[in-house]
């Protein structure tokens, strides 16, 4: 008797340690890992940023800049789309979002071809400066000897937080140059597109339809109010890229 109750003990002790075994087996699947997650993000961190400006061979001064990450790919300005700036755009997979600082003709003049080489990207503007997007005086196509009327029919933004792309973008509305001017300030990758507003040596001027001088002056006063890293990448669409403290320093419209 006392033979067969242990055979039972051990087969019951045999039975619980059996038990406890899958149970911890079953937690250890159950419990999220830290380890992918920050492989995951380190991998992320490597996929890195770049920002890359194309300068104008058609015989204009204009800049586009392509943003590029693992989040997406954004242009600003399409001023123009020649072979090597379609190439490059082509390489990294085509365009999520167009972005417009501003609606004069040098910025806007290939929009309607990029669309149509990237169908799928969205476009934006300041609502205030979709006039000039059908009309040649606004966009000052007229003074420079032709008419330039876009197709394409972009979203509209105002000054505000928006996420375009996977990114967290501050819209600036910066008027003075044109009613509807605006920058696109990014603070997780410390990057300003300034468009025609602020550049080397001085803010865009307020010398053209829907300028203001007023606006202008306000723009200058609300900027020097900012506070941005001294080595903040800032992307002009003329004369050339630069830095938050070269900004502060060279332009003498912000001394």
């Amino acid at each position: 008797m006392k033979t067969i109750s242990k055979v039972v003990l051990i087969i019951i002790s045999i039975m619980a340690l059996s038990a406890c075994k899958n149970l911890l087996n079953q937690d250890s699947i159950n419990t999220p890992s830290a380890t992918p997650s920050n492989k995951s993000n380190n991998t992320k961190a490597k996929a890195g940023l770049s920002v890359k400006t194309f300068s104008s061979s058609e015989g204009f001064s204009c800049e586009v800049h392509v943003l590029s990450s693992e989040k997406g790919n954004i242009l600003v300005d399409p001023g123009f789309y020649d072979n090597e700036l379609a190439e490059y755009v082509k390489s990294i997979g085509g365009l999520d979002v167009i972005l417009i600082t501003h609606g004069h003709w040098d910025n806007i003049h290939a929009l309607d071809a990029i669309v149509k080489a990237n169908p799928n990207a969205e476009v934006f503007i300041h609502e205030l400066d979709i006039p000039f997007l059908r009309d040649p005086h606004l966009n000052c196509s007229d003074i420079n000897g032709f008419s330039l009327l876009v197709d394409t029919k972009p979203k509209t933004f105002t000054e505000g937080f928006y996420t375009f792309s996977g990114y967290h973008i501050e819209v600036m509305h910066t008027p003075g140059h044109t009613i509807g001017s605006s920058s696109f300030y990014f603070p997780e990758e410390n990057i300003l597109f300034s468009g025609d507003t602020f550049m080397l040596p001085f803010v865009g001027s307020a010398d053209h339809p829907t300028g203001s001088e007023t606006d202008r002056n306000t723009t200058i006063n609300q900027f020097k109010e900012r506070d941005f890293r001294d080595d903040m990448k800032i992307y002009p669409g003329h004369r050339g890229n630069t830095t938050y403290k070269e900004m502060m320093e060279k332009n003498i419209d912000l001394q």
